[in-house]
C-alpha cells in the first residue's frame, strides 16, 4: 500500500476549446486542486475562468510561474509554444502535461530532453488514444500473447471535408509543416509506436491533392512503416464521406478489429472461405459488436467518453510523480513521435 500523497497544485495554460475537458477533469480527481488559468487572450481567459470557478488568471506565463507554487502545469496552447513553455515550467521545478505533439521539431523536443535531464521532474503528452478502454484492453491483449506474434498494424484517420481545422484557411496548422496532416499525425504514430516499437522509419510516403481548398497542399495521405515489431501503415485523408478512426492488429493467431469513435474491439480468429465458417464468422462478429454496442451507447450518454481517457493521463501523471509507476508516454517516447511525424512531413 502507497501512502496517500498530497494534493498538487494544477495550473492550466491557454484556454481554448479543449480546456473544457482538463476543467472537467479536475474537477474529478481528488488528488490534486486547479488553482490558475494563463492565456494572452483576454476574453478566453474570462470565459474560462467563470466556467471553471478558477479565481486565479494570467496573461503572463512567467509571472504565474513566479507567483504561484505548481506542483504541474497543462500546457494546452499551439504546439509552436510547447517548448520554451515547458522549459521554463522544469527549471521551475514544475511537472508537465502536454496536449500533443511534444513539439513541433526535435530540434524543440531536444531542448526539452536536455532540461528534464536536469531536473527530477515528470514530463508526459497526452496521447488519448491510447488511454481509451478499448486501447487498454487491445494491448493488454498483444501483451498477452493473445493474438499470437504482431504482424503488423493500420491506422485510418478519416475526415469528413468539413473538418474545422481544414476549413479554416487561418488556422495555426496550415503554416506548420505538412499542414494539416503535421497536426493531426501523431495520434496515428504513437498508436503505431505502442505495438511495434517507439523507433519506426518511414519506408514510403505518397501524398495527394483531391480537394477544393487552395491552402491544402495535400489531403490525401498513405505511410508504410516499418518498426522492430512489424510494418505498419497509416492512410488519411479529409475527403471522407465519414468520421472514422479504426484500428487493426494483426497477428499470427488473431486480428484485433478496433474503433475508436465507437469504442469497440472485435477478435478475428482463425477461419477459412467455407460457407459454415462465414457462417459462424457473421454470428460471432454481430454479438461481439451487439454486446459492446449496447453498453457503450448508456455509457456515452452517461459521460463524455475522452473524459474517461483524459482522466488516465492525469493518473498517469500524478502516479509518474509519486513513483508509484512508469510514464506510459514517456518524453522519450514523445520525442520519438515528433521523429516519426517530421521525417513524414519533410517526404510530402
Amino acid at each position: 500500500m502507497h501512502e496517500v500523497s498530497e494534493r498538487k497544485k494544477l495550473a492550466i495554460v491557454g484556454c481554448g476549446a479543449i480546456t473544457r475537458e482538463h476543467l472537467k477533469v479536475s474537477r474529478m480527481m481528488d488528488s490534486m486542486d486547479l488553482v490558475a488559468l494563463c492565456d494572452v487572450d483576454k476574453d478566453a481567459l474570462a470565459r474560462m475562468s467563470r466556467e471553471g470557478g478558477v479565481a486565479r488568471t494570467y496573461t503572463d506565463f512567467s509571472k504565474m510561474l513566479e507567483t504561484e507554487d505548481l506542483s504541474i502545469v497543462s500546457i494546452l496552447t499551439p504546439p509552436q509554444f510547447h517548448a520554451p513553455m515547458a522549459v521554463a515550467a522544469i527549471e521551475k521545478g514544475i511537472n508537465v502535461l502536454l496536449e500533443k505533439p511534444l513539439t513541433i521539431t526535435s530540434g524543440e523536443a531536444e531542448l526539452i530532453l536536455k532540461a528534464l535531464q536536469k531536473t527530477g521532474v515528470k514530463l508526459t503528452v497526452d496521447y488519448n488514444a491510447l488511454f481509451s478502454q478499448v486501447m487498454i484492453k487491445a494491448m493488454d491483449l498483444v501483451r498477452q500473447a493473445a493474438i499470437g506474434e504482431v504482424l503488423g498494424m493500420e491506422v485510418r484517420m478519416l475526415q469528413t471535408k468539413d473538418d474545422a481545422m481544414a476549413v479554416n484557411q487561418k488556422h495555426w496548422c496550415h503554416k506548420i509543416p505538412g499542414g494539416r496532416f503535421g497536426e493531426m499525425l501523431a495520434h496515428p504514430v504513437y498508436l503505431l509506436q505502442a505495438i511495434l516499437g517507439d523507433t519506426l522509419e518511414s519506408a514510403t510516403v505518397l501524398a495527394q491533392k483531391r480537394g477544393a481548398y487552395d491552402w491544402m497542399r495535400y489531403d490525401e495521405l498513405c505511410v508504410l512503416l516499418s518498426g522492430r515489431k512489424g510494418i505498419g501503415r497509416i492512410y488519411a485523408s479529409f475527403n471522407a464521406p465519414r468520421l472514422t478512426y479504426q484500428v487493426d492488429i494483426f497477428g499470427t493467431q488473431k486480428i484485433l478489429s478496433i474503433d475508436l469513435l465507437n469504442q469497440t474491439l472485435v477478435i478475428l480468429g482463425y477461419r477459412t472461405s467455407s460457407r459454415t465458417d462465414s457462417a459462424k464468422d457473421c454470428f460471432d462478429i454481430s454479438r461481439q459488436l451487439i454486446f459492446q454496442t449496447i453498453k457503450n451507447t448508456f455509457f456515452f450518454l452517461r459521460r463524455e467518453r475522452g473524459q474517461d481517457a483524459l482522466r488516465r493521463v492525469y493518473t498517469s501523471l500524478l502516479d509518474g510523480i509519486d513513483a508509484r509507476r512508469e510514464l506510459v508516454v514517456s518524453p522519450d517516447m514523445a520525442y520519438h513521435t515528433v521523429k516519426i511525424v517530421e521525417e513524414i512531413c519533410r517526404a510530402m
